[in-house]
């Protein structure tokens, strides 16, 4: 079984990646001998192995038989013991891209060029283009990235009492937003579990609405996370109580996975 020469993950500035063209061999069972399962061909890091074992249809059979540890411990010696393995340092402003052939490639982001344009090593900002709050680009001005005067005096008003956190109001937009809050739990508040799901003036929301998970018939926000009690008819409750799936779409998953997991293959019978 051959699969993909090109996988793309997210990593973060150091990485050690690798041109990987081996077979997956599983460790022995149970004091059975160690036996190849399949081929693996395709560039590889080791920050990209959790998300490998989660796609790749080769090593989710292998962990279905010997189980996450152990293949991961494979996946990361084929990594290290691979001829061609390198340690990949990535400039800012950089995507990782391990490629076949290239296992510490990238590609610059937020507008920033490569550089040299044949094997770069950097992302820089050309002229006459300018970095503006981490974005390189033609701008006329440079607004300041950080809270507007409004804003930060809002943040000082806006104080609760100790375990409340200070949350906008549901309906209230343009500047009237920024003059309105409300004082939250947020380790047991359903609308807001979490954190703040409308967050006060510019700051990221944070939290959940409960309410809002799809098929929830019976949910309540315990120590700031959701916990599902019941669904609504036609959806099932996950396995850790957080959210609801349909029916239709739990049945097709367990039904398919039997074979995926062990490497079958349906075959229709012939009349």
């Amino acid at each position: 079984m051959q699969l993909d020469k090109k996988e793309h993950f997210s990593r973060g500035t150091s990485d050690v990646c690798a041109d990987v063209d081996a077979e997956l061999v599983i460790p022995g069972l149970l004091g059975t001998p160690p036996f190849p399962i399949g081929i693996l061909d395709l560039c590889l890091c080791l920050s990209g192995i959790p998300a490998l074992m989660a796609t790749n249809p080769l090593v989710i059979t292998a962990t279905a038989l010997d189980g996450q540890t152990a293949i991961k411990a494979v996946l990361t010696d084929m990594v290290n013991s691979a001829k061609d393995h390198e340690t990949c340092s990535y400039p800012d402003n950089a995507d990782a891209s391990c490629i076949k052939g290239n296992p510490c490639g990238f590609s610059c982001t937020n507008g920033f060029t490569p550089q040299p344009a044949s094997k770069p090593t950097d992302c820089v900002c050309n002229a006459p283009n300018k970095v503006c709050n981490g974005v390189c680009g033609n701008f006329k001005s440079c607004p300041s990235g950080k809270l507007k005067r409004r804003e930060v005096d809002l943040h000082k008003r806006a104080t609760c009492a100790k375990g409340l956190t200070a949350c906008g109001v549901y309906g209230w937009t343009s500047a009237r937003s920024t003059e309105v809050w409300e004082c939250i739990d947020t380790t047991s508040d359903l609308e807001s579990c979490g954190g703040c799901a409308i967050p006060l003036g510019s700051a990221p929301a944070q939290g959940i609405d409960c309410t809002a998970i799809p098929g929830v018939a019976d949910v309540s926000c315990n120590a700031g996370s959701c916990l599902v009690n019941r669904c609504l008819p036609g959806y099932l409750l996950s396995s850790d109580g957080t959210f609801c799936l349909r029916a239709h779409a739990m049945m097709q998953a367990e039904g398919d996975l039997p074979a995926a997991a062990y490497g079958l293959e349906h075959v229709p019978l012939k009349a």
